[in-house]
């Protein structure tokens, strides 16, 4: 028969465990509150976030509950009544850490650059229902807004031949390379699939008086659709034309699964 000696280290742990779990369900609740989850992944996870944010919640009250408990039946560390306060407070700092920053910040909008490199994504496209196409071909001005932005894109991939002359008005901001040019620059959006993660940057290689337009700067575009070959890709280029200076929208992502 084991027999169960108390464990201050043991009981340190769970407690340490629970407000851990606590902290990060409250992390959850207040970016549902702030509205900032909406920078960090796609609304539709934003459910699944909820959830785990109670689960969360719940388990580390419970572990509370329990960390009066006369010790454990286990060979780990934790369970060793020799074992460090000091070894364990570490390891449980790697925890702590991101909550202390999370809750102290006051800002929580993505700054651009601490974001990985996310390079101008010029062959991928997005699918779109026959009954789209059908109604967007007909159009003489293509606007490409949030709602179409992906679909729009699709829909002039796939039907470049018959898209080529037609006038188009889009809004993002400008981006640039290193590989580019003095003339060129690409009017773009980020797209977002599930969270920050998979953040990816799309749009149009823009094609005339370029040099004068601002990197980062949020534009409305308006210019006729072409087609140019780039890095071996016949890809759709806008002739620009007209070029006038707007502020950022308050949802600067555009979510693929929405």
């Amino acid at each position: 028969m084991v027999k169960i000696k108390w464990s201050p280290t043991w009981q340190l742990a769970n407690e340490l465990q629970g407000i851990v779990l606590i902290g990060f369900s409250l992390l959850i609740f207040k970016l549902l509150v702030t509205g900032d989850v909406g920078q960090l992944v796609a609304p539709k996870m934003v459910p699944l976030l909820g959830i785990t944010m109670t689960l969360m919640f719940l388990l580390g009250f419970f572990r509370l509950l329990n960390s009066n408990l006369k010790g454990a039946d286990c060979d780990c560390d934790v369970c060793d009544e020799n074992a460090s306060f000091l070894n364990l407070a570490f390891s449980y700092l790697l925890f702590f850490s991101p909550l202390m920053l999370f809750f102290t910040l006051q800002d929580m909008s993505i700054d651009k650059s601490m974001l990985p490199n996310i390079q101008f994504e010029h062959g991928q496209t997005f699918s779109v229902s026959e009954g789209q196409l059908k109604t967007s071909e007909k159009e003489d001005m293509i606007t490409m807004e949030d709602d179409n932005y992906l679909q729009t894109m699709d829909m002039i991939h796939t039907n470049l031949d018959d898209m080529a002359g037609k006038e188009v008005m889009i809004t993002g901001f400008i981006h640039r390379e290193e590989s580019f040019s003095d003339n060129q620059a690409v009017i773009a959006r980020y797209v977002m699939t599930h969270c920050i993660a998979d953040l990816g940057l799309f749009g149009y290689m823009l094609e005339g008086e370029v040099g004068g337009l601002q990197s980062d700067q949020w534009y409305v575009i308006t210019g006729k659709l072409d087609k140019k070959e780039y890095e071996g890709q016949i890809m759709p280029i806008i002739k620009l034309e007209k070029a006038e200076e707007t502020i950022a929208p308050d949802e600067d992502y555009i979510y693929a699964l929405d």
